[in-house]
């Protein structure tokens, strides 16, 4: 498997473990759920650990113009809560 396709593969897999394993607060399974889903439909998704929530927010706010103010809430309160995993 080419090193690319390995860290998507990873990242989901790291994404969907915190979705099921209770690491990530109810509250933010739901914006964990949004991430996979909507940002992975145009591009690969990033690694919480790679960016700032700044930069996080400006990326949503460029590309996520399909995501209501209420997902694009959601997508950072789980961005928020994997950071605070450290």
């Amino acid at each position: 498997m080419a090193p690319t396709k390995c860290r998507a593969a990873c990242l989901w897999g790291f994404i969907f473990s915190l979705l099921l394993s209770g690491c990530i607060p109810e509250a933010q399974r739901e914006g964990g759920k949004l991430y996979a889903a909507k940002c992975s439909s145009c591009h690969r998704l990033l690694p919480p650990a790679d960016h700032s929530l700044d930069k996080f927010g400006a990326y949503i706010e460029k590309y996520g113009k399909g995501l209501t103010a209420e997902e694009k809430g959601k997508i950072m309160d789980f961005l928020k809560a994997v950071k605070e995993l450290k």
